[in-house]
């Protein structure tokens, strides 16, 4: 994914636990995110970090697989990783 301005956005310290990597570009690597990023987008990935903020992991896992294009498998390890930390 071209991240743009975004690939170096630092992630919280909840997610670089969770997955071991420090910037969003790094994370958009590991799960295999497809296409590029805009400034809606990106406001959709806040809105999703608020969800799991509060709880919602079925929005974060519907944030990656209808936003980013990520694959069942990989937006369900994602989500477990999430909620194990």
């Amino acid at each position: 994914m071209n991240l743009g301005k975004y690939g170096s956005y630092p992630l919280p310290a909840g997610v670089r636990r969770s997955f071991g990597v420090d910037t969003a570009g790094q994370l958009a690597d590991q799960l295999g995110v497809k296409g590029e990023i805009t400034d809606d987008l990106a406001r959709d990935a806040e809105t999703a970090y608020a969800a799991y903020n509060r709880g919602d992991l079925q929005a974060v896992r519907e944030f990656l697989t209808t936003k980013l294009g990520v694959d069942d498998a990989v937006a369900d390890d994602a989500v477990a990783k999430l909620a194990a930390s």
